[in-house]
């Protein structure tokens, strides 16, 4: 392998270098859609257990409006049974039943009360959940139109070095592109470059002479013996 091969090297590592550069532009504005989407989750999440709760309620008032019936049917049918009554033992105990009926149907309809007002609650909760969250999907949707729209230009630059990229690495020598897809991943556009003096121009540490006159003669392609990155 000559230096012809790790210039050929060099221009997949450039074209690459560009499409990571505008993947990473893409993905910082994508983050911000990243957000405001699990912001919008999250008040999605929030919706549950108020349903949960106000179903609950609504459940719990309904059987309390039917224990109320019941009651007051019990009330009436004793009171009938009180004006039928003739005697003073049988009066007095249908007026003493009366009068836990009644306070059965009071304790009843606090409770009823109670559970009203919570019902009321959770519905002005659901309301208020239900605007935020409309203003958040309005939000929402303006974010990931305008990272779609500062993203689009990103894109078709991508879109538009695929072809040349594939090119590129039909011409690489394929030992080199083994290593060179093995550290592009950590090292980006700095896979292949020059010596600085006795120094790897990647990692910075000192070759030894040997290295650097294999690099400056130019006869074969060379690896940093600590960093594996490319010499030329």
């Amino acid at each position: 392998m000559d230096l012809e091969s790790l210039d050929r090297l060099r221009e997949v590592q450039r074209i690459s270098s560009k499409i990571s550069l505008y993947q990473s532009e893409i993905a910082k504005r994508e983050k911000k859609l990243e957000i405001a989407l699990a912001d919008y989750q999250l008040l999605r999440d929030q919706m549950a257990p108020i349903e949960a709760r106000l179903g609950q309620g609504q459940s719990i008032a309904r059987k309390l409006e039917l224990d109320s019936k019941e009651a007051e049917a019990k009330i009436e049918k004793n009171r009938k049974q009180l004006d039928q009554a003739t005697q003073a033992t049988e009066f007095t105990g249908l007026k003493e039943q009366l009068a836990r009926f009644e306070q059965e149907k009071a304790a009843i309809e606090d409770s009823l009360i109670l559970v009203m007002e919570k019902i009321e609650e959770l519905r002005s909760q659901e309301s208020d959940l239900n605007k935020h969250i409309a203003e958040t999907e309005e939000q929402l949707e303006e974010i990931r139109a305008e990272v779609t729209e500062n993203t689009k230009d990103y894109r078709n630059e991508v879109e538009s070095l695929q072809k040349p990229l594939e090119h590129a690495r039909e011409v690489a020598d394929d030992e080199l592109l083994e290593t060179f897809d093995r550290l592009f991943p950590s090292l980006g556009a700095t896979v292949v470059v020059s010596l600085d003096g006795n120094a790897c121009g990647g990692c910075h540490l000192s070759v030894s002479s040997q290295v650097g006159e294999k690099v400056q003669a130019g006869i074969s392609v060379v690896n940093c013996p600590s960093c594996s990155r490319f010499l030329g």
